[in-house]
């Protein structure tokens, strides 16, 4: 056995069985292979150290074999675990070894050993750099033994890690053999004992630095010509022309419903073929459009094209995604591809804020001019058509004027800017996909639409209440409810058509959310009459004993009878809209009849009575929290 407790210190010079030792901390060893893990990869890193530590072992193998002091091979083997312990590597305890011998060359014909390393300084390390890791990592001890075993059994042996501290175990598992008795499955780790030595890894990181360089620069070049096209005023058909032009790989730049916006390199079947393509890949992958949420570049194979896909962010919203198309098979990308692509989505990103905040203006500027008409402010009919046309909008065609009250959720209350801003766009949309001309402004907190309608088979109230049900679903826990005058003919009467769709307003509760002006029929004549004193006079009068009953209060009789008539008598809706129980409700009903002197089942009464109560209503001497 070597002694290699004897030391011999020198002039500075540390000695250790006749050669010159080195001692550095662990920790040290830990922060280099940080470094190295950080700036070349822990791929690279491994390869590394699985040949440093075979370099290693092998080196202190032929040691042991010119000392010639050991009569057997298992003797000699031995060796490999006391060195390595004795220079603090790790404490080795060798469970098993078994060795096959070639009677006819005297040589090892197969080897197998089973062992534990325990308190491995590489682990411990790894553990203090990066924490708990997902795969061993024990790599210099590997190598080490690999190295080791390698040399004295004259054929390659490979060791692999099944158990490491540095994944959060106990301690380190390993197992040793020959080459060929692994059978296939050591195939990956002799990749790195058999890659080039370290110059020629250093060489290999050195042009992968610099193909990341002239990447880079590659990179940075389009970026500027890109962003002066953008500064130029250039779209993005024209922005995708130009980064074709440049790289010569297919791109999509695509809303959140896959449409595209731009594309370059693709003729309009190809286009269709991809477009086709990728909606079949999103209904097999269980996908909503609109949802694909990824936060980098992602590669998307679909069955005839594969493409790197990434999102378009504004303010922190998906707007769409820019992709590059491949249509062959290709399993790998350039690091060109990755970094041109992200820049083109900052690009296109910076080119539909733009678009978006000029939008935005502009439709203040027609709700502006909505509220100017709304109030009289043109002295003349041709002043305002005169204003239509800078908005592109011909104001001699008929219209419906439209007023949206919503009530949002509670969690919106905190963001209310943010919720006007989201039902200005989604109305605007709406209308946009059918094809109706809109204008929209507020007044009262409540949206008012100025929308000239196209040839929509089922009419504007069929419409409307199809559009309230949309943002019901959209809006989940939102209330919706929607007033629409009858059809003007004359813009100069706008108010007068506000003044009905306020009206209509009115008549809409939690079941009848859509009102038109047109339904109300004599109310609506009712309302408008020029003798307003008459009309309230003779409506106070019929429900005055109501309100100065002396028994429940009055206001909440009123409001009773008014819920319970806009249900059709309904007591179960009547009763969840008041919150009240079928008692409380069938007392207060009594009530009500004995009062007035009515019986509430007849239809005509009923209807007299809704009538009178919707007249007090919408002349503001009636009012309900």
């Amino acid at each position: 056995m070597l002694n290699y407790a004897q030391y011999k210190k020198t002039d500075g010079a540390i000695f250790m069985d006749n050669e010159r030792i080195l001692l550095t901390p662990s920790s040290v060893f830990g922060t280099l292979r940080k470094e190295l893990i950080d700036n070349i990869g822990i791929e690279r890193v491994k390869g590394f150290l699985l040949r440093y530590g075979w370099n290693l072992g092998a080196y202190d193998a032929e040691k042991v074999l010119r000392a010639n002091r050991f009569s057997s091979i298992g003797e000699i083997l031995k060796q490999g675990p006391i060195q390595h312990m004795e220079k603090g590597y790790t404490k080795v305890n060798t469970i098993r070894t078994d060795i096959e011998w070639d009677e006819i060359n005297q040589k090892v014909k197969t080897v197998f050993v089973e062992g534990e390393w325990i308190n491995s300084y590489e682990a411990e390390e790894h553990l203090r750099q990066f924490g708990i890791t997902h795969t061993p990592i024990c790599y210099t001890l590997l190598g080490y033994a690999s190295g080791y075993y390698s040399t004295i059994c004259g054929h390659k042996v490979i060791f692999k890690e099944v158990a490491c501290k540095g994944m959060g175990m106990s301690h380190c598992k390993y197992i040793g053999k020959s080459l060929h008795a692994w059978f296939g499955e050591a195939d990956e780790e002799v990749k790195y004992y058999d890659n080039p030595t370290i110059v020629k890894e250093l060489e290999r990181t050195y042009e992968a630095l610099l193909q990341e360089r002239n990447n880079l620069s590659k990179a940075t070049a389009i970026s500027k010509r890109i962003t002066q096209e953008l500064v130029n005023g250039r779209d993005l058909q024209y922005i995708c022309d130009v980064v074709y032009e440049i790289i010569n790989i297919p791109m999509l730049i695509e809303d959140l419903q896959f449409r595209d916006y731009a594309y370059s390199g693709l003729s309009q079947q190809e286009l269709l073929t991809v477009q086709e393509d990728f909606k079949d890949w999103i209904q097999n992958q269980n996908i909503n459009q609109g949802f694909l949420d990824y936060s980098t570049v992602t590669k998307i194979k679909a069955n005839h094209h594969v493409r790197l896909l990434t999102p378009i962010r504004i303010q922190k919203k998906i707007f769409g995604y820019c992709s590059f198309i491949y249509k062959g098979e290709e399993e790998s990308f350039s690091d060109l591809d990755y970094m041109v692509l992200d820049r083109l989505s900052f690009i296109a990103a910076l080119h539909l804020l733009n678009e978006k905040t000029s939008f935005e203006a502009m439709e203040r500027m027609k709700g502006h001019f909505l509220e100017q008409v709304l109030n009289g402010q043109f002295l003349t009919k041709k002043e305002i058509f005169k204003r239509g046309r800078f908005i592109n909008i011909d104001l001699e065609l008929p219209f419906y004027l439209m007023i949206l009250k919503y009530q949002y959720p509670d969690e919106c209350l905190k963001k209310e800017l943010v919720f006007h801003e989201e039902m200005l766009e989604t109305t605007l949309q709406y209308f946009k996909q059918h094809e109706m001309n809109v204008i929209i402004g507020q007044r009262a907190g409540n949206n008012v639409l100025f929308v000239q309608p196209n040839n929509y088979k089922n009419g504007i109230l069929q419409f409307c209440q199809e559009f309230a049900s949309y943002l019901t679903g959209k809006y989940k826990g939102a209330l919706f409810q929607i007033g629409i005058s009858s059809l003007g003919e004359d813009i100069e009467k706008a108010s007068e058509y506000y003044k009905e769709a306020l009206s209509a307003l009115e008549m809409t509760n939690l079941q009848r959310k859509v009102v038109s002006f047109e339904e109300l029929g004599i109310l609506g004549m009712l309302i408008h009459t020029k003798d307003d004193q008459a009309l309230i006079q003779r409506a106070k009068s019929v429900i005055g004993p109501l309100m100065n009953n002396n028994g429940v209060k009055g206001p909440e009789l009123v409001r009773t009878l008014y819920v319970f008539l806009q249900n059709g008598g309904n007591l179960e809706r009547t009763m969840e809209e008041l919150l009240l129980s079928k008692t409380g409700l069938r007392y207060r009903i009594q009530k009500i009849e004995s009062v007035l002197g009515v019986d509430l089942r007849d239809p005509d009464v009923s209807y007299h009575l809704r009538l009178t109560l919707q007249v007090l209503l919408l002349k503001g001497e009636l009012k309900f929290d």
